[in-house]
């Protein structure tokens, strides 16, 4: 076989073996799409909040199970501010800053919700207490009303 001759023929081949692999990668099943998780709400337009009107339940056994612990359900922010299942120990909040969709969490030590991404502070009651680092502004967090029943901690997006 002569050198012109083998190029063509790996060139072919190579052809081959890339077209293969770019037919596989556009074809396939969808089982790998994400499936939405059960009680939660499912998003929307109320700054990342989840759409109005959904309730978005945690359980009181195993989460929010020390003070100063926080997790996000639903794009809403759930923070345990004291011991026992009362309402006052809890709080929820949209899950993400209003500046710029940042996710939010909780700072313990200084009592403070602060956005990941710019690092703007809010009380536990939403109130803005230092706009982002590096300019531009943020708005209050919307805050969402509680319910507790047994150990289901309920916020209510509004």
């Amino acid at each position: 076989m002569e050198r012109n001759e083998f190029i063509k023929s790996l060139g072919l081949g190579v052809a081959l073996i890339c077209t293969g692999s770019c037919m596989s990668g556009c074809g396939g099943s969808k089982s790998n799409d994400p499936t939405p998780s059960p009680g939660g709400s499912t998003g929307g337009s109320t700054g990342g909040g989840g759409v109005s009107g959904t309730k978005v339940n945690l359980d009181l056994g195993s989460q929010l199970t020390t003070v100063g612990s926080f997790t996000t359900i639903s794009g809403v922010l759930f923070i345990r501010l004291a011991a026992g299942n009362a309402l006052s120990s809890f709080t929820a909040t949209q899950a993400s800053c209003p500046h710029q969709g940042g996710g939010l969490n909780w700072i313990q030590a200084n009592n403070m919700i602060q956005c990941s991404l710019h690092s703007a502070q809010y009380t536990a009651a939403g109130a803005v207490v230092s706009q982002p680092v590096g300019g531009g502004s943020t708005s209050a967090l919307k805050v969402y009303s509680l319910a507790i029943v047994g150990t289901t901690l309920t916020a209510t997006v509004a």
